[in-house]
């Protein structure tokens, strides 16, 4: 998604822009975390790799511009950890 978007989705209703952006942001955060956590990225090949990935679960997040789905990421191994929960 472009950042124009959110801006645009931000004029259009200000809860719902907010809502896709804290959505963004927070899939975003656990992808960080997922990629330090397994010690390489999504289907990238390393010698530091402690984990693989298995497929996203669905959660939901209560906010004060209300629920969101956020994709939290799964490992085979060993069990995900993130500071967004």
């Amino acid at each position: 998604m472009d950042l124009f978007d959110f801006v645009q989705g931000y004029f259009d209703d200000r809860d719902s822009g907010l809502k896709a952006l804290l959505t963004f942001f927070l899939n975003l955060v656990m992808e960080y975390e997922a990629e330090k956590q397994a010690g390489a990225g999504r289907y990238q090949r390393s010698p530091t790799r402690k984990a693989y990935r298995n497929e996203k679960k669905s959660l939901r997040l209560m906010t004060r511009f209300g629920e969101i789905t956020l994709s939290k990421p799964d490992f085979r191994d060993i069990s995900f950890e993130t500071t967004v929960f």
